[in-house]
């Protein structure tokens, strides 16, 4: 990534959070800009295209330079579904809101004690995990190598755990339904939010808005709305 691309990145430090995040951890395998609009494709679970900027034109233009090298895309904002589906169908769409944690928002320290988890509980998360369609054993076992993870052990069990995703926004956020309502999931995220900051990251979520339970959880942290984002899959 050039130094001119890191520039426009800065200029836009919310909607630039999952493409300055991801391609933190993998290479640019793809550069394309036009005007102010950058996409930017680089290779996760999947080749992945994120959108950053605000006018379709240029977007258009962007996608008929890009030829849909991939059909996976990332940080795609509402408005620039009808661009993107201009010749195309969707086969699917994960659609979240993003909070973030601004940088004056004081976190307590957590009431139970977490650790990191080992790349080899990859398969237990996975097992667990309410997003199989949409992730996999060896993706988690990467998030576990490359990020922070934190995981609170009862009686010798694994009773909640939180990582990251590949654009290093917090996820996989669960609790064991046995251990729920006592505030594991709670001491996880804050757990969380003090590993990034000591490390001087940014701090944000992408959650679906139906699930009212983390939305709550976040904003009681002092986390902001952002704005609604979504994950697809072009046919």
């Amino acid at each position: 990534m050039d130094a001119d691309t890191k520039q426009l990145l800065k200029s836009k430090p919310l909607q630039s959070l999952p493409v300055a995040g991801f391609f933190e951890n993998y290479p640019v395998k793809k550069q394309l800009r036009k005007g102010e609009f950058l996409l930017l494709s680089g290779i996760s679970d999947f080749q992945w295209a994120f959108l950053c900027g605000d006018n379709p034109e240029d977007l258009f233009s962007l996608l008929e330079e890009f030829d849909y090298q991939t059909l996976y895309f990332a940080n795609v904002e509402e408005w620039m579904l009808p661009v993107l589906t201009h010749t195309r169908k969707i086969e699917w769409k994960l659609t979240t809101h993003r909070y973030y944690l601004p940088d004056n928002k004081t976190v307590d320290f957590p009431d139970f004690i977490s650790k990191p988890l080992d790349p080899s509980m990859a398969r237990y998360v996975y097992d667990h995990s309410a997003y199989k369609d949409f992730t996999s054993e060896d993706y988690i076992r990467e998030r576990l190598e490359k990020d922070v993870s934190a995981g609170i052990w009862i009686d010798g069990e694994l009773a909640g755990w939180g990582l990251t995703h590949d654009d290093t926004s917090l996820g996989f956020l669960n609790v064991i339904p046995s251990y729920r309502g006592q505030g594991l999931g709670e001491s996880i995220l804050r757990f969380l939010v003090m590993e990034k900051r000591g490390r001087n990251k940014v701090v944000f979520v992408n959650i679906e808005p139906h699930n009212h339970q983390s939305i709550n959880l976040v904003k009681k942290l002092g986390f902001v709305f952002d704005r609604e984002v979504s994950w697809v899959k072009l046919l």
